[in-house]
């Protein structure tokens, strides 16, 4: 996606979105310039929370149940590890190991570890192994490689 920025001195700003087709990617930008974050439904102490998808760290399957991580709460959420992946690779979710989706903005740092896997930690302290199965498309996803 190309991005053009022009600065004006004055007048009204303005944001023009030029789409082929209308698709999540384009109804986030919508709803971010509209200054809202799509959010996803989790719930905490049996109360419902509406989460913003990039505040989330990570979600992980665990017991038949699906968790969303972040910096100060877990929720239990009601996607499955893939609908995340498909619908949010765009921003930044990446699947890391089998019971693991990963939002890559939330990496503070990487490092490669024996058999080919890659420790990545978090910007809440906490470490996630990318498995072997998964890192050599983390690296393309990290050189901005695309595979469609």
């Amino acid at each position: 996606m190309k991005l053009t920025l022009n600065q004006i001195n004055q007048g009204e700003e303005e944001v023009i979105i030029n789409y082929l087709e209308m698709n999540e990617t384009v109804k986030d930008i919508i709803t971010c310039v509209n200054g809202k974050e799509r959010r996803i439904g989790g719930w905490k102490d049996d109360r419902e929370y509406l989460i913003p998808v990039g505040d989330i760290l990570y979600a992980e399957s665990v017991d038949r149940g699906t968790f969303a991580y972040t910096l100060e709460a877990v929720y239990k959420i009601s996607f499955i590890l893939n609908k995340i992946e498909q619908e949010f690779a765009y921003r930044g979710f990446f699947r890391c190991s089998k019971s693991m989706v990963i939002n890559i903005h939330m990496i503070d740092e990487l490092k490669s570890e024996s058999g080919g896997r890659i420790d990545a930690l978090l910007l809440n302290g906490e470490h996630v192994m990318i498995s072997r199965r998964y890192a050599k498309a983390l690296r393309r996803v990290l050189r901005g490689e695309n595979d469609e």
